[in-house]
């Protein structure tokens, strides 16, 4: 694509086999029959978006014989035959947890993976989900409108332009390097003293509340908020625990998504499992993300409520002793 503005394409230009394609008997990917109905794909959606992302997956959408329509991810240069076990092992934590009476109150959710080799496969698309990222930026976002409004009335200019958290980072990291006399291409020689500074002055300009109102908002009532966050604590109790066990890595912004409506939190890309995490260049030391907007958004409890009392007690339980 070389860096072209426009990140899509036709599907004339890249397969003219799959946009003549009509009615077919090819059984929908990852779609689980119902009544011994397979759901079979009419028709193949003739534009492909391209995500901005490293490696460029597209978004395919197919329609279906029982006249839905059904989003794909594909992914290439990846093998994502781990993220299908890892599906599978969701699917299996979940039956452990509905065994023990939870009434499906603690679940980890899930979506199909399949791949089509060891190189390339379809992830279906999680509709109604927000990454973390996306509220992260549209408050810096309203953060620079009104540092930009400021900035033109004072002096006529326009405000500078809105910073990536890696140029916020060294920003501030470089000129505290240079008065130390350490390169700021040898990470081994940085002071952890001077990480740790520049780190609690990003916590403080950042507010920890970002996700936690984002969920109050969405809310139609008190009654709804308290659904809302019940089911936010319990998905990401759920989430840290199978994340801890099966050594997740690769937490960053844009691999955590959440249902700003229900609260349930969704992970992807499971590419980074088993404490692949501690081998990077920048080695991956914490078991799980817990950062203060997550933490914030659990309620005033926090985890020590939140997280650590429900997940070992029955809801019953735990009702009966807090009374």
């Amino acid at each position: 694509m070389n860096k072209r503005a426009a990140y899509s394409l036709h599907m004339e230009d890249v397969s003219p086999a799959l946009a003549s394609l009509k009615n077919s008997r090819i059984a929908m990917p990852g779609v689980s029959s119902r009544h011994s109905k397979i759901v079979t794909i009419a028709a193949v959606h003739s534009h492909i978006a391209i995500l901005p992302t490293k490696t460029k997956p597209k978004k395919l959408l197919f329609y279906g014989s029982d006249g839905k329509t059904y989003t794909y991810l594909f992914k290439g240069l990846e093998d994502l035959h781990l993220d299908e076990r890892i599906m599978q092992l969701l699917q299996i934590a979940n039956t452990m947890l509905q065994s023990q009476g939870s009434r499906d109150v603690y679940r980890a959710h899930y979506y199909s993976v399949i791949p089509l080799g060891p190189r390339s496969g379809l992830i279906s698309w999680v509709d109604s989900v927000t990454p973390l990222f996306g509220l992260y930026k549209r408050w810096q976002q309203r953060e620079a409108c009104a540092v930009a409004s400021a900035t033109v009335l004072r002096t006529g200019q326009a405000a500078p332009a809105v910073m990536r958290p890696s140029e916020l980072f060294y920003a501030k990291l470089t000129p505290r390097l240079k008065e130390l006399g350490v390169s700021v291409d040898n990470r081994k020689e940085w002071p952890l003293a001077t990480l740790r500074q520049v780190l609690q002055e990003l916590m403080a300009e950042t507010p920890s509340q970002l996700l936690a109102k984002e969920l109050w908002c969405q809310s139609v009532n008190a009654g709804g908020w308290w659904k809302t966050s019940r089911t936010y604590s319990h998905s990401v109790a759920v989430m840290s625990v199978i994340g801890y066990i099966i050594g997740l890595g690769d937490r960053h912004l844009d691999n955590v998504l959440v249902n700003l409506s229900s609260g349930e939190v969704v992970h992807i890309d499971y590419n980074v499992c088993f404490e692949k995490g501690r081998t990077l260049r920048v080695p991956e030391k914490v078991p799980f993300r817990m950062t203060p907007n997550i933490q914030a958004a659990l309620g005033v409890t926090s985890v020590e409520v939140s997280l650590r009392f429900p997940l070992f007690f029955p809801e019953e339980t735990a009702q009966k002793t807090v009374i």
